[in-house]
């Protein structure tokens, strides 16, 4: 184990300062991320007023499609992350998404040219998380990465405070036509400041001039960690176009399963944007040609690995890969409309499952060694997939469609709910650090760090089916002018317990992977918490158009889903998991 050099400190806290650059860079994240949801109001004007002319809907798909690369771009960027190191993986993600929050100004009216920039913009944020999981898990050990976890992550609300008292007052001063504009350029080039900070002060422990012996000592104290360092030689999985290696049952469906999911919604963004069928637009069809075959290439190198694992020939993936090829020949030529791309569905979903029913054999495949089971293999990772996915999504609801639910149900204007949602994220902020800090105060009472963290995560699980009485409170003919303070203070727990909750939950990675990999798991759990995302902007979208002229009735049946989703998840989670198991063979 590398040692700090003589000339470092005696003595230094100087993991704080760390954990205070993630707080800053999660701050400037969810900032830039916010302004969207204070312009909906404006968006979403007739355009003979003033405004853009937008539906509900129009707005619900502009934040479904930045979740949705988020989401699928979030698997990518840990992996690149863990490849590349913190330092440039978070600069190069706070750089896209700075650029492309900046460009949003300058693309006009149109829903389509939003939905593209910001699906960029989605692109670079994808990064923060994985980035500053793994700092966290490089940075601390184990008793305090809830804490400091907790800390960064109440960046997100700090950014969503600012955002809420910024956005407001730029269309007040500089006047809703250009005060839109404004908003995305100043808050896009506040991160280029932080940058300075970031590569004047950051570096792995074992370069930092700043740390001392006694400190890094303290960082690697856990007895099952082996350092951030350690180089083990061993691949945490093959490469997702590579044709060597093994595959394992459960790597391999979970795998399949995240490609055609991400498939569909490619289609679905393509046929949102251009506003018609594939067929008939030629950039939307090249766009779809494109990333068919690369989503099929990806198939056919998962096809092959997993004949490898039971010990045949990888040519077989030909199985699969001829039907498909067939397949979506016949839908460009022909269109959706043909027998043959019918037939060849069903030769590709036979030849899938019989690549992914047979039992792995113990010995070597064709092509090397069987290796690790790859990420997607173990229990552990599918435990924080269903966290990601049942939760996260309820914070994109509070940070995008608070102030559209204070307009509507309180009859406010969209400068007059600057201090509610202030308040909501301030109060965030307390849950996030005081949560992170109750498996702390378990562990030095004796309790095992993974049953410490299951019963803080099932008490906060509690907390947000207060939301369920949301509306009672927020019901003007009851309460009056009072209802909308009762409504934001109920909220506020649920907006707090989210908080807790995913400070706690983003530390399971940790607990149970070695650092080596953290990004790229956090990764994976991040596109889950982004589907989940995008699943709840489209219901939300959807459940206000429908319930136009009651929108209580839309927000009822949301509240529900909110209170609802933190103990499904710890459940889920629980049956995953039952006992604490890290990982020790990546």
């Amino acid at each position: 184990m590398q040692s700090p050099r003589a000339s470092q400190p005696s003595r230094s806290h100087f993991r704080w300062v760390i954990c205070a650059l993630l707080f800053f860079s999660t701050t400037v994240n969810y900032m830039d991320r916010q302004v969207i949801s204070y312009l909906k109001d404006y968006f979403c004007t007739p355009a003979e007023l003033g405004g853009f002319g937008w539906s509900n809907t129009d707005f619900s798909h502009l934040t479904a499609f930045f979740t949705g690369f988020y989401a699928g771009m979030t698997i990518l960027a840990g992996w690149v992350i863990d490849k590349i190191g913190t330092k440039m993986g978070l600069a190069l993600s706070l750089i896209i998404w700075s650029v492309f929050g900046i460009l949003n100004a300058f693309v006009g009216r149109l829903v389509a040219m939003h939905v593209m920039v910001r699906s960029a913009f989605g692109i670079g944020e994808a990064g923060n998380f994985p980035a500053s999981i793994k700092t966290v898990a490089e940075w601390f050990p184990k008793r305090e990465r809830a804490l400091a976890t907790g800390i960064f992550n109440s960046g997100s609300n700090f950014g969503a405070m600012i955002a809420a008292l910024f956005v407001p007052w730029c269309l007040t001063y500089f006047g809703a036509e250009k005060g839109w504009k404004m908003a995305f350029i100043i808050t896009g080039s506040v991160g280029f400041i932080w940058l300075i900070f970031w590569f004047w002060l950051y570096d792995t422990p074992a370069k930092n001039k700043w740390l001392s012996k006694a400190e890094y000592d303290y960082i690697h104290s856990d007895r099952d960690e082996t350092g951030p360092e350690d180089k083990s030689g061993k691949k945490v999985s093959a490469g997702l176009f590579s044709f060597e290696g093994r595959l394992p049952r459960s790597a391999f469906w979970g795998l399949t399963i995240m490609i055609h999911i991400l498939c569909v919604f490619i289609f679905f963004i393509t046929q949102k944007i251009v506003g018609q069928g594939v067929l008939q637009n030629q950039p939307s069809l090249i766009f779809f040609a494109l990333t068919g075959l690369v989503a099929v290439a990806a198939s056919v190198s998962l096809h092959a690995r997993r004949w490898h694992d039971v010990n045949q020939s990888g040519w077989l993936a030909l199985t699969y890969a001829v039907p498909v090829l067939a397949g979506f020949g016949s839908v460009i030529v022909l269109g959706f409309d043909n027998k043959i791309y019918l037939v060849a569905v069903a030769l590709a979903l036979i030849a899938m499952v019989a690549a992914g029913a047979g039992s792995s054999v113990s010995g070597p495949g064709k092509f090397g060694h069987p290796g690790s089971p790859g990420l997607l293999g173990y229990r552990q990772t599918w435990s924080f997939f269903v966290g990601k996915l049942m939760t996260d999504g309820i914070w994109w609801f509070y940070l995008f469609w608070l102030p559209d639910y204070l307009v509507k149900q309180f009859h406010m204007k969209i400068h007059d709910t600057m201090w509610p949602t202030f308040i909501v994220y301030g109060i965030s902020i307390v849950g996030s650090v005081y949560g992170g800090s109750i498996p702390m105060t378990l562990m030095k009472r004796g309790m095992p760090v993974y049953r410490a963290r299951m019963t803080a995560m099932f008490l906060i699980a509690v907390c947000p089916l207060a939301v369920l009485s949301t509306q009672y409170f927020g019901d003007v003919s009851h309460f009056g002018d009072r209802a909308m303070y009762y409504a934001v203070a109920v909220i506020c727990i649920g907006a707090a317990a989210h908080q807790a909750w995913s400070a706690n939950l983003f530390t399971t990675v940790s607990d149970m992977f070695p650092k080596r990999a953290v990004g790229s798991v956090t990764g994976i759990g991040a596109m889950a918490g982004g589907l989940g995302g995008v699943i709840v902007q489209l219901i939300a979208g959807t459940l206000t158009d429908t319930y136009k002229a009651t929108p209580q009735t839309a927000y009822l049946i949301m509240f529900w889903i909110c209170a609802l989703s933190y103990l499904i998840a710890w459940t889920g989670m629980k049956l995953l998991v039952p006992r604490h198991q890290p990982i020790t063979d990546l």
